[in-house]
Order: C-alpha cells, then structure tokens, then sequence
C-alpha cells in the first residue's frame, strides 16, 4: 500500500462515518444527541441515591482511552512510514504484522466500540437509544457469564446495521473476521513470508483453517484502523461544535430511564455547555 491509497481510505471512512451520523440524525434527533453526549450505565450508582443513567459516561471513556492512544500512536507511525516510502525487511514486515494483529483483535473487544456500533444500529432501526448495553448474561445459576462476542457482533451488530443503514452494515461485514480476531487472542496462527500470507491454525490438530493472503489483510486492517479512529473522533467532533452548528437551539428534550421503576421514561432536558475540555452536555434541572 503506498500513501495514495490510504489517502482514499481514510476519505472513504470518514465519507462512511458522516453519512450515518447524518441518518441518524434525521431518523432521530434526540437519540442523535444522545449519542454525541455519550450516554450511558455506570454500574456503581445502582441501589444509590444517584441514577445509573448518566450523560458523558466516564466508564466507557476510560477504560478504552490507553487502547485508543495506542492506536493513534500506531497510526501515525503508519502514516509515516507510507509517507517517507522507508523500505522495511521481511523481519520488520512480520514484527509489524503482529502488531496489526494485536490491534484488529482489540478493536474488536473494545466495548465503547461495539457499544457506539449497536446503538446507531438501535436508533436507525426505529428502537429507542440504548443507555445500558451490557455484555455479560445470567446462566441458569443466576451467575453473570460474558456474552460470545461473535454473536453479538453478527447477530446484533452487523445484521442491525445492514438492516438500518446497508452501506455501512456492510462495510462492517466486510471488515470483521471472527477467526482472524480468535487467532491473535488464542495464538493460533502463522505468519508465512513465502506464502504471503497469514495461516490460521487448527489449535487441536495440524491444519489450516483458513488462509489470508497479506494483500487483503493490509486492507482489512487499514479500513478498520481507521474506523475505530474516526468513529469516535468524529462524534466528539461534532459535540464539540454543536453549540455552533445549531445556535437557536438551547434545549434537547430525551427520554431519561428510570431508575426507581423499570421501563418507565422521563422525558428530560439537556443543554450543551462549553468547558475547557469541549461542549458537554448537562441536565436542565
């Protein structure tokens, strides 16, 4: 890949991410809100005086903030080496692969990350914005076990999103490979410069599941590095210059969950303020 081709990448990216941020708006704006607000769940709260349902959610900001600062740091060294043309040994080529691996893999367990995908998904087929999404089920026992993510993502995430807004649910598709995200988290792969390719392994016995020529994964790998860059940065984009984009407006009427009665809606106001660190969205009390 040359510094051309990620150039038109990243524009198809970005294109992509506008374009459904912009159904999601249409379809609604409240939700949309929302979603810039980055409402959310925080466990801690349950059972106290303050409700769960939180705006700007620091849970989910925090616990992704070191795997995103990894990537941007990735992604800039990636760009660089694009950009000066350096010409790197097979050594480097599979040093570097491995990295890439490492990061596919983690974009794919990152729960902000799924959890932004799932609620646009929500909003653009008609269901109400999703403040608690979480990712653990009651067994039999009654005991928390973690949700597969292979399902989630398949069933809840990408048939959603191609149903709300096709041309996005298939870029998603397109670039979630649940064996290639298994092979890093259970070392079960190789690397083969000869073949050009990457090999997933049967971990039981000796066999190749499934054989990824580099080419394509170059690909997969830059389009998804990019989204989960873009994605969120753009939201916080757009919150940020919301109080510009929209001045008349000083109010978003929500619907707030209860936390007293299960199912029951509140309708809110919130408002965006400015802070030394962006706009920010508080409760009109």
């Amino acid at each position: 890949m040359n510094y051309s081709d990620f150039q038109f990448f990243e524009s198809e990216v970005t294109d992509v991410v506008n374009d459904v941020l912009d159904a999601v708006r249409e379809k609604s704006f409240s939700d949309y809100v929302l979603l810039l607000a980055r409402g959310g769940y925080q466990v801690e709260t349950e059972g106290s005086a303050l409700s769960p349902y939180v705006l700007d959610s620091r849970l989910e900001i925090y616990q992704d903030r070191t795997r995103e600062q990894f990537l941007v740091d990735y992604l800039n060294s990636y760009t660089s080496l694009l950009k000066d043309v350096v010409f790197m040994t097979n050594d480097y080529k599979e040093y570097d692969l491995n990295i890439q691996m490492m990061i596919y893999a983690q974009i794919w367990e990152s729960h902000q990350f799924l959890k932004t995908l799932k609620r646009i998904g929500s909003i653009l087929t008609g269901n109400p914005y999703e403040w608690r999404i979480s990712f653990e089920y009651l067994n039999e026992k009654g005991k928390p076990k973690p949700f597969p993510k292979a399902k989630l993502i398949q069933d809840h995430i990408i048939a959603t999103l191609k149903r709300g807004h096709p041309k996005f649910g298939n870029l998603i598709d397109s670039l979630y490979d649940g064996q290639l995200r298994n092979d890093f988290a259970h070392a079960s792969y190789y690397i083969s410069m000869d073949e050009h390719a990457i090999l997933s392994l049967d971990s039981e016995r000796y066999s190749v599941k499934q054989k990824t020529d580099l080419f394509d994964w170059e690909q997969t790998f830059v389009y998804s590095i990019l989204l989960s860059y873009h994605l969120p940065s753009i939201i916080r984009e757009r919150c940020n210059s919301f109080i510009d984009d929209y001045p008349d407006i000083e109010d978003v009427i929500i619907d707030w969950p209860s936390y007293k009665e299960s199912g029951k809606m509140t309708k809110m106001k919130i408002f965006p303020q400015a802070t030394e660190w962006g706009v920010e969205f508080q409760f009109r009390h």
